[in-house]
């Protein structure tokens, strides 16, 4: 029998292990005997290996079985090849040796987004956009994004050579980059936005940020700050104990800050010292659905200890912790869920898509198309309550103190961000810009001529025209379907373009369209932001950038105004206010 047949079942004997330790047995049968249901999947294995009348890969029925093993478990149980491992390992780790660039694939042309402040690649002046149409002299075409990475990506010290085409000048520029430390920062942008109020980007949890926040906390402080806002949208979680002693921050010593349990692992966190940022110092967090994990275990806790308000939107919702098992000597690793996480007053905020059996309620879920209001109305739920009595309920991920909904993005704005027509339009005009010495900054405005110009570059650009909104596309299924009942009625002689109904399928195909180019005038405005949002990024870098996008952002705008009124502040803090909010639901549903 080969070798990976037998890795194959050592794989499966360790995950058969962890699924029969997790799954739920059905009512009406009593789970098997481990070493009985390990003997029959060998005896499976051994003989598919010797009589299946073809050969079969041990790696297809690997992960084969994993994936079925995921169904009975949990979403965020996975396997992991070395790759992947190393990959990961690397996002905990928070640093690789590389080049110092942010890379994508635009019109799948290998494209730099953003070069990284203080790397090699920026040191020597990669731009945004430019155009890596050679690594090592190899052409660039075909290869996945991925496989790029692989390349870029080396021993410290190390060269590597890279052919950039650039936008306004006709010839190949050859870089010859030599790689370091490249570490990538929890904490990508920190300042004080308004007056005493500042501002904190928390992007992970990795091994350096605790450390990392603390700094960023205490150079506020040197600059006046007297509030503070920490964003954790879009912050997908990270290292559990970067969790707690984030948390720590701003408890006080004693506070308890997180409880896990599961059949093997049972810890609770305590705050071991009073934190940097004093209970006198309002804070606000913002979350949304993007917000997971690590970063709910922060939002939870200061929720509880009434330490702050939660405003955003209701947050993912995974309440567990996995840990990690090597599988072998080659790299292979499982990512295992091995507890439930529970807040300090005792909820767990875990969904049920996000639990054990998840992929199975989240297929559920999504063919759920009619949900029954009756029984949501009657479902029981699990309520908490805060520190200062505020009431809270589990199950559903942190619902944040004050919810703030974005404003829909309009259709053709929708379609320039998913087309990359901002990016690619600014590495177009920045030569131009700098020839003609103006000043991209902060206090620039675009001008209306620059508008035009962009108009007239997303229509001739034949991706984004193509692009068709959803009532042109219903038009023409229309059309196409009154066609065919013409057809099935006997009426072949005459084509729908001699009828007076294809008269106003036209018209209203060219309303549709009147009414999309409408939407570049009706937000001009919006559109002259991205423009300038996007310039500001590709001359003056990400934090510039940044500020200026913080000046539009409704969520951040909000936590503005909270901050700024300290009793509207203490107000919504309170438990009152709590008991006000439930009176105006029950009112609404009697009416």
């Amino acid at each position: 029998m080969n070798k990976s047949l037998n890795f194959l079942k050592i794989s499966i004997l360790t995950l058969l292990s962890c699924s029969l330790t997790f799954a739920t047995p059905k009512k009406d049968k009593a789970p098997g005997d481990f070493y009985e249901e390990i003997s029959r999947f060998n005896k499976i294995l051994s003989e598919v290996n010797r009589k299946y009348v073809e050969s079969v890969d041990p790696a297809e029925i690997s992960d084969a079985a994993i994936e079925g093993i995921r169904n009975i478990l949990d979403p965020h149980t996975v396997v992991f090849g070395p790759e992947d491992f190393e990959d990961l390992k690397i996002s905990m780790e928070g640093k690789f040796g590389g080049v110092g660039i942010t890379i994508s694939l635009r019109d799948n042309v290998l494209t730099v987004i953003s070069p990284l402040a203080g790397t090699p690649a920026f040191r020597l002046g990669i731009r945004a956009g430019d155009k890596i149409r050679k690594i090592e002299g190899k052409d660039t075409k075909g290869l996945t994004l991925d496989e790029a990475v692989e390349k870029l990506r080396g021993k410290i010290g190390t060269d590597v050579t890279i052919s950039i085409e650039r936008e306004g000048i006709p010839e190949l520029m050859d870089f010859t980059i030599t790689r370091d430390e490249i570490i990538v920062h929890a904490i990508p942008y920190y300042s004080i936005i308004k007056n005493d109020i500042g501002y904190i980007k928390l992007a992970t949890f990795a091994d350096n940020t605790t450390e990392d926040l603390e700094n960023a906390i205490k150079e506020l402080k040197k600059q006046g700050m007297k509030k503070l806002i920490l964003d954790l949208r879009y912050n997908p979680g990270g290292l559990l104990n970067q969790a707690t002693s984030v948390s720590e921050l701003f408890l006080k010593k004693g506070n308890l800050i997180v409880s896990t349990k599961g059949r093997t692992q049972q810890t609770e966190a305590f705050a071991r010292k009073d934190g940097v940022l004093s209970s006198d110092i309002p804070l606000v967090l913002l979350v949304n659905q993007g917000s997971a994990s690590a970063s709910e275990i922060v939002a939870g806790a200061v929720q509880d200890w009434d330490r702050g308000l939660i405003i955003g939107k209701t947050t993912f919702g995974k309440g567990s912790v996995q840990t990690i098992f090597p599988l072998d000597n080659q790299g292979h690793a499982l990512k295992l869920t091995t507890a439930f996480y529970y807040l300090p007053f005792g909820r767990c905020i875990n969904k049920k898509e996000n639990g054990i059996h998840g992929l199975q309620a989240l297929e559920e879920s999504m063919n759920e198309e009619v949900k029954d209001t009756l029984k949501q109305d009657t479902t029981v739920i699990d309520t908490f309550h805060t520190n200062k009595g505020r009431k809270m309920v589990g199950g559903g991920g942190i619902i944040p103190d004050i919810d703030v909904e974005l404003d829909a993005i309009p259709w053709v704005v929708q379609v320039q961000e998913r087309m990359a027509m901002y990016f690619k339009f600014a590495v177009k005009v920045r030569p131009a810009l700098e020839k003609a010495g103006v000043k991209v900054d902060l206090n620039w405005n675009v001008p209306d001529s620059l508008y035009e110009q962009f108009r007239n570059f997303c229509m001739k650009d034949t991706n984004f025209t193509k692009i068709k909104s959803n009532a042109i596309a219903t038009a023409e299924l229309l059309e196409k379907s009154l066609l065919t009942e013409q057809k099935f009625m006997g009426d072949s002689s005459k084509t729908i373009s001699d009828s007076l109904l294809s008269l106003r399928i036209k018209e209203l195909k060219e309303a549709l369209d009147l009414a999309k180019m409408r939407q570049f005038e009706e937000y001009k405005t919006y559109i002259k932001d991205g423009i300038k949002r996007e310039l500001l990024t590709a001359i003056s870098g990400d934090s510039i950038s940044t500020t200026f996008t913080l000046q539009h952002d409704k969520q951040v705008q909000t936590a503005i105004q909270y901050l700024s009124d300290l009793d509207l502040y203490k107000k919504a803090l309170s438990a009152e206010q709590t008991k006000n909010k439930s009176k105006e639901k029950n009112n609404s549903k009697k009416k």
